[in-house]
């Protein structure tokens, strides 16, 4: 079977697939530079090319852009500088300002050109990381209110979800132990006992483990800890027969400085495709679908009652798009601290990891209802173009479906995983040694003693490709 062209299709045709070639690169290819010097340590670096990206610097993408560089502020120390940054993105989300161009871009072509409003999780970590800059700049009433907003907004979040399409995402633990710890930091012993109960009791509802981590063992000392501090033995006994440990009473009154670890980067997002070709014969047609990433290429045979004519503007094909995410591995993954000859172990408080790929899952109904919507607007188009004239309505649907495509936009600087270790400190300044599980890293932190709860952080986001 040979298909006709005229010389304005097969021009067009070419036209269109170099257009759409130089184009269709993920979010994670434009962001490569400024990740790669994220990766090499180079902070100065990793903002000065964010400023240079186009694709972040177009207004719909600003919310990315803030999300970036006020990641990348924090990581820098300017604490201040990044909760502006965070504080607009915030304004932001709350606003749900869209523009009307580019919703109808993201329907008629493909969801990257619309207005980028974050995926849930994101939405919830910049409180986390608004509470911990309020936290190094020892503002710790303000620190609170951003560790409660985490859970707060997931709350919102999934209410606005109807039955049976909600998130599994709905809480969060490592926002209760953060609030505990904040607690603790500024004296209230009885609120720290409170938040370290509400972290304890959302992992035993779920079997122990919640979004991938299992609940640390110093986090099960701390619930005992302080309902000891408390004076409510009747809590210690429960908790110790519900995880299923004895309360270690301290040693020591020494000060403490909790130390987070972010390790790795976030999963990025990808596609996959579905297509569909219809293509006809004389007397059978084809229908073949494609999924390169399932390995389906199945044509299946049509009845097209056979007219004995094979027109290019008989052939028509349509994609469907969907967003995946791909895991990175981190280069390190398990690490000590070692302070005073003594060896603390990093325990696992938070997995963005699995966080973003359940909630990816948990959308894909929602994310085919969007496809569907776009998929029936382009056909819509598609038909109404074949009455003025056949051939240039063919070449319309070709055109649709190269470029389908998913949302590929991510907050890539995120972690892929947080972890935490509690740490006592000597009077004066104390010297901690960060070493992974490989010794490929030896890292060091002077930490002065003070009487209330400090807090550090140290970053490894180095990824195999």
């Amino acid at each position: 079977m040979v298909l006709k062209f005229t010389s304005t299709v097969s021009w067009a045709l070419i036209l269109v697939t170099v257009l759409f070639t130089s184009s269709c690169a993920t979010y994670n290819t434009k962001s490569e530079a400024f990740q790669a010097k994220l990766q090499q340590g180079n902070i100065e670096g990793a903002i000065a090319s964010i400023e240079k990206n186009k694709f972040l610097l177009k207004s719909r993408n600003r919310l990315l852009y803030l999300l970036e560089k006020g990641k990348l502020s924090y990581l820098k120390g300017d604490y201040k500088t990044s909760n502006l940054l965070f504080n607009e993105a915030d304004n932001l989300i709350e606003s749900n300002v869209s523009s009307v161009g580019n919703q109808i871009l993201g329907t008629l072509l493909n969801p990257e050109k619309e207005t980028y409003k974050g995926e849930d999780f994101e939405k919830v970590a910049i409180h986390y990381y608004k509470a911990l800059n309020y936290a190094f700049l020892n503002q710790y009433d303000e620190a609170l209110v951003e560790a409660k907003r985490i859970n707060l907004q997931l709350l919102q979040l999934n209410a606005k979800y109807p039955k049976g399409k909600k998130n599994r995402y709905k809480d969060d633990a490592f926002a209760h132990n953060l609030q505990g710890l904040l607690y603790e930091a500024s004296g209230d012993i009885n609120n720290a006992f409170i938040a370290y109960r509400n972290a304890v009791d959302l992992y035993l509802q779920n079997n122990g483990a919640y979004m991938g981590v299992a609940v640390p063992d110093q986090l099960k000392q701390d619930v005992l800890r302080t309902a000891n501090n408390m004076g409510f033995t009747d809590q210690v006994i429960q908790y110790e027969k519900k995880l299923n440990i004895k309360f270690k009473k301290p040693t020591s009154n020494n000060a403490e400085v909790v130390v987070f670890w972010e390790n790795g980067l976030v999963p990025y997002k990808d596609q996959t495709f579905f297509t569909f070709t219809v293509l006809p014969g004389n007397k059978v047609g084809y229908v073949t679908i494609v999924n390169e990433e399932l390995g389906i290429d199945l044509p299946l045979p049509i009845d097209t009652g056979g007219d004995n004519k094979s027109d290019f503007s008989d052939l028509d094909v349509f994609t469907i798009a969907f967003p995946k995410y791909i895991r990175r591995n981190a280069f390190y993954n398990k690490a000590t601290l070692e302070v005073s000859g003594k060896s603390y172990a990093m325990q696992l408080a938070e997995n963005y990891e699995e966080i973003a790929i359940t909630t990816l899952k948990d959308r894909r109904f929602r994310e085919i209802g969007k496809a569907a919507l776009r998929l029936a607007a382009k056909k819509v188009s598609q038909y109404a173009l074949k009455n003025e004239n056949e051939d240039l309505a063919a070449l319309l649907g070709i055109f649709n479906a190269i470029t389908e495509r998913a949302d590929t936009r991510n907050w890539q600087s995120l972690p892929s995983h947080i972890y935490y270790s509690r740490v006592p400190l000597q009077k004066g300044e104390n010297t901690i040694t960060f070493k992974s599980g490989n010794s490929e890293i030896n890292q060091q932190i002077k930490v002065q003693s003070t009487k209330n709860l400090q807090f550090k952080k140290i970053v490894t986001p180095k990824v195999y490709r």
